[in-house]
């Protein structure tokens, strides 16, 4: 059988360059394209080097292990001893990950094909792998794409969950505890007390509200008109309009309610607060459902009750 060394050596090169661009890309370290091109380079030269009298050396663990350090340096370089490692970890931890999935990809596919076309298998091995070849033409850019994509993704989400609280509000004898966003965005407050208004989504409050506050509260989003209410309507003291202007739209109304406190707690530090409003709103705030309100930051400037360990 022939085997085509430069094919087998381009094959090798591909799937490092592969694991080191993703191990940068999982660091978020800026890399040169030359210096991904000689590690790749570097850790390839071992299968020219097997096929030589130094094959018995870099079949060796040591030396293997030593090529993978030299890859390392000349892609990363060497900033300090922790950085080094930690580049060398997740390159391992990603080297481990993708050939594990390959192995079980490669199995999946020969199943039949072993059976069914073992002879074009035999003439192509001198090639290298099909399923192999397969991965690196056509899974390459589509791993790095959805790599980019979901780190981007897990950096945003890591980001918003930093940001996240658990907020227990006292509304009349009812209690009800939510999660919120703390946004510095929100700079909502009443024009006149200057008090803090925090952003509720309505249907976490439907069984705690009455239901005339929140038919008045979808009558202002859809007409903007001014709301009437009965005499007998429960809460009046309560009711606030608030007007906002959002991000090119003209200035609208919005319905509040005074509470009675919250607790919040944030960053392990617990705050109680009865200096704020609640704006209701039909709008969903998060489309993965990770929160169900927005605070306004001045509802976190209180004096801490308490540390959360």
């Amino acid at each position: 059988m022939t085997v085509y060394l430069d094919a087998i050596w381009l094959l090798n090169f591909g799937f490092d360059f592969l694991l080191l661009k993703i191990t940068g890309l999982i660091l978020k370290r800026h890399i040169a394209t030359w210096r991904l091109v000689l590690g790749a380079l570097i850790g390839s030269l071992i299968v020219v080097l097997m096929f030589t009298p130094l094959q018995m050396i870099v079949t060796n663990v040591f030396v293997k292990l030593l090529f993978s350090l030299c890859m390392i340096f000349v892609t990363f370089g060497f900033h300090r001893l922790r950085y080094f490692i930690e580049n060398l970890t997740v390159f391992y931890v990603t080297t481990f990950a993708v050939g594990g999935g390959m192995f079980a990809f490669h199995y999946f596919l020969r199943v039949d094909h072993q059976f069914a076309n073992e002879t074009i298998m035999t003439l192509t091995t001198g090639l290298g792998d099909p399923v192999s070849w397969l991965f690196v033409i056509v899974g390459f850019p589509l791993l790095l794409y959805l790599s980019q994509k979901q780190f981007s993704t897990v950096e945003t989400r890591k980001f918003r969950y930093d940001q996240l609280a658990t907020i227990t509000i006292s509304l009349e004898k009812e209690v009800i505890t939510l999660t919120g966003l703390v946004d510095s965005g929100n700079q909502l407050q009443d024009p006149i007390t200057k008090t803090p208004v925090m952003i509720v989504e309505v249907t976490s409050l439907v069984e705690v509200i009455p239901e005339e506050i929140v038919h008045a509260m979808r009558s202002i989003e859809q007409t903007q008109g001014w709301p009437t209410f009965s005499d007998e309507t429960k809460w009046v003291d309560r009711i606030r309009i608030i007007p906002y202007r959002a991000v090119g739209k003209e200035t609208t109304l919005m319905l509040a309610i005074k509470p009675d406190k919250a607790i919040i707690l944030h960053d392990n530090k617990q705050y109680e607060t009865n200096k704020f409003l609640i704006g209701l709103t039909q709008t969903q705030l998060s489309s993965e459902g990770d929160y169900k309100c927005i605070l306004h930051p001045k509802m976190l400037q209180g004096e801490v009750v308490e540390h959360v360990s």
